[in-house]
């Protein structure tokens, strides 16, 4: 897929956009900004724990700390997905995938543990209307015409170890604990799954790919580092598996990087193809 911009306008097929291709693309800047500031008017203080709670500041957060913090992570990911789709939305189509998505899980998991649904009920019908007005297109849905073995191998490395730990966090959340009953666990399942999934996109190769290794990697090492930081906090990890992570994470964003260089002929991309419908590189 690629595209043009036309008097600070972009367009998938490269020409000049009609009035309701214009209509549609400032409809979705607009849901973009709106997303954002709602973001900046509700979750600004949740955000800031991603960053506020390494220190003495995060002593107020209590038993808590750590699952606000991953929370805040997760929440992050979201953000940065419809902030970057400011700027060249065309070529960040990985990113507004991811948006919708992870808001769409924890949306889930809010409902699953009885959370604030209507928290986070807005922020999912804001990023699936980004989703139905996107520039792409039907090009949204797309997964990408390369895919990226190495990649994917070290999404089914780590699936099995995380998916253990989203069943386990789901199985405590019937306990009935202060956790249970604020959803935390709940949420920490579906910052499990959306490590794989984040991972499972940058492996995918549609446009984007390279900064969602990035989230990928970053939210491994940071729970791994809140882990070893934090090992007293409920749903830390051993350090064993802490530092396991860690290591995952890097060796994913350098697997990453070495892909989109093509150095070596491990971080080589291949054809996506279907049965009766054969995919090329472009």
């Amino acid at each position: 897929m690629s595209g043009e911009t036309i008097n600070g306008e972009e367009t998938s097929n490269g020409e000049t956009p009609t009035t309701f291709a214009r209509a549609r693309l400032y409809t979705f800047y607009l849901l973009a900004l709106v997303t954002l500031g709602m973001a900046a008017a509700f979750v600004t203080e949740l955000l800031s724990y991603s960053i506020l709670g390494w220190g003495a500041g995060g002593e107020e957060l209590g038993i808590h700390r750590l699952h606000l913090m991953v929370i805040a992570s997760t929440v992050w990911i979201i953000i940065l997905g419809v902030a970057a789709q400011l700027y060249r939305p065309l070529k960040r189509v990985a990113l507004m995938q991811i948006a919708f998505v992870v808001t769409t899980l924890v949306l889930a998991g809010t409902i699953i543990g009885n959370g604030p649904v209507e928290e986070v009920v807005p922020f999912f019908v804001l990023t699936g209307l980004m989703t139905l007005f996107h520039p792409a297109g039907r090009d949204v849905l797309s997964v990408g015409d390369e895919y990226s073995p190495a990649l994917l191998g070290l999404v089914a490395v780590a699936s099995v170890p995380v998916l253990a730990f989203a069943v386990n966090q789901f199985g405590l959340q019937s306990t009935g604990d202060s956790h249970a009953m604020m959803g935390h666990y709940m949420e920490m399942a579906v910052m499990s799954i959306v490590l794989l999934l984040t991972g499972l996109v940058a492996a995918a190769g549609a446009p984007g790919h390279r900064i969602v290794a990035w989230f990928s990697a970053g939210l491994a090492v940071y729970f791994g580092a809140l882990s070893l930081t934090f090992p007293a906090q409920a749903s830390s990890i051993d350090a064993v598996w802490a530092v396991a992570l860690v290591a995952w994470g890097l060796t994913f964003v350098v697997t990453s990087e070495l892909r989109v260089s093509g150095r070596t002929p491990l971080a080589q991309e291949r054809p996506l193809s279907m049965p009766g419908n054969p995919r090329t590189p472009e």
